[in-house]
């Protein structure tokens, strides 16, 4: 081989090494897009919202649906979160996380995006356990939510009227026996309360196993992310979130 045809070779090759790393990058910056402003893959941490959805299911959020953030920012470009009805399924912050500084959750957000939800870092800036919730909307701006007994059942009333008859989504509910509630010693049955303008009240579907509005309050529209509508992992689990 001459040296002109070694070098030609040499060339070559970094030539298409650049062409690999661009191709990538440009992939990766497809991706990141993508997912800050329109889908993003989110792993359940707990069996909160048991049976529909069980720990360790993966799920897509839809992010545009509420309104997509500037990346690395909690800016909306537009808001949409009052088209938030009951009966949705929202992946959100909690309130202790949204207090972290921008750049750790956008840092935190990014590994977990290129890693496809597989690399969490955000646990190592908790104080609980998990800076995620997936819950369903029972409560929006203006509703009066309160608990009764009922066949030795808590049953949710919204504005006076049992959470079914309200809610029209077919979800099935691990319901709390009178004997078990969490709610008796927390104090908070029969005491309505009434959901402000720009805040939802979440529950899990396994209401003995779940921490949600009944222990930490409403959610704001800026702690939203996006609402779950698809189980994809593991295949047994596959289907549309309801």
């Amino acid at each position: 081989m001459s040296r002109y045809d070694y070098y030609k070779k040499r060339v070559n090759k970094k030539k298409v090494f650049k062409d690999i790393v661009l191709i990538y990058f440009i992939a990766v910056i497809f991706v990141l897009l993508f997912n800050s402003l329109i889908l993003q893959a989110y792993r359940i941490p707990s069996n909160s919202m048991f049976p529909g959805i069980s720990e360790g299911t993966r799920v897509l959020a839809n992010k545009f649906i509420y309104g997509p953030k500037y990346p690395l920012s909690d800016f909306r470009i537009f808001d949409s979160t009052k088209s938030v009805k009951r009966g949705d399924v929202i992946v959100f912050y909690s309130k202790e996380y949204m207090k972290k500084n921008t750049f750790i959750r956008s840092f935190s957000s990014f590994i977990y995006t290129v890693t496809f939800s597989l690399v969490d870092i955000s646990k190592y800036f908790q104080r609980y356990d998990t800076n995620i919730y997936l819950k369903r909307v029972i409560g929006i701006p203006g509703d009066k939510i309160k608990y009764i007994i009922q066949d030795k059942k808590v049953v949710v009333l919204i504005n006076d009227l049992p959470e079914k008859n309200v809610i029209s989504s077919s979800y099935r509910l691990i319901e709390e026996n009178e004997d078990s509630s969490p709610l008796l010693s927390n104090m908070i049955l029969q005491e309505e309360k009434e959901v402000k303008e720009g805040e939802y009240y979440v529950l899990g579907d396994n209401r003995a196993s779940s921490s949600d509005s009944r222990i930490w309050g409403t959610v704001s529209s800026k702690q939203i992310i996006g609402k779950a509508f698809l189980k994809y992992w593991p295949m047994s689990n596959f289907g549309v979130i309801r």
